[in-house]
């Protein structure tokens, strides 16, 4: 591993820094992202959304610390977002309590170590977000 590897284990390893990592299981993305992480020995909090629902307060507050909006989250390729979303004008409020309805419309893996995140398997956004100062 390089010497990337070492310094973001250190980083990631302090206290209350710790990679949360919002996973599907069933999702590849997801899979290659914990992969990822696993590889370079980077801790990571994995939680699965969809056995461990959020509350609509905490996904805000888990958005809000990110400075994301419900919408920079959106899946739009999901199978729902057709049926709950489609051309429909909605409200942040609106979208976020339509993602507490069905999770799928949230896309994943979600990525949070402090205010940055990464949102879908992005190798070169995860080594941002565990080098970053």
């Amino acid at each position: 591993c390089s010497s990337m590897c070492t310094w973001a284990r250190n980083r990631v390893s302090s206290p209350g820094t710790e990679l949360q990592l919002y996973v599907h299981p069933t999702c590849s993305s997801c899979r290659n992202a914990q992969t990822w992480l696993r590889e370079r020995d980077i801790p990571f909090e994995r939680r699965d959304y969809f056995k461990d629902r959020f509350t609509r307060d905490e996904l805000a507050g888990i958005l809000a610390s990110a400075n994301l909006t419900p919408n920079d989250v959106l899946s739009k390729r999901a199978r729902a977002y057709t049926e709950l979303v489609g051309d429909r004008d909605l409200t942040s409020d609106q979208l976020l309590d339509l993602m507490i309805q069905e999770p799928t419309l949230l896309r994943r893996p979600l990525a949070i170590l402090g205010t940055d995140s990464v949102i879908g398997f992005d190798r070169k956004g995860l080594e941002r977000i565990i080098t970053a100062s």
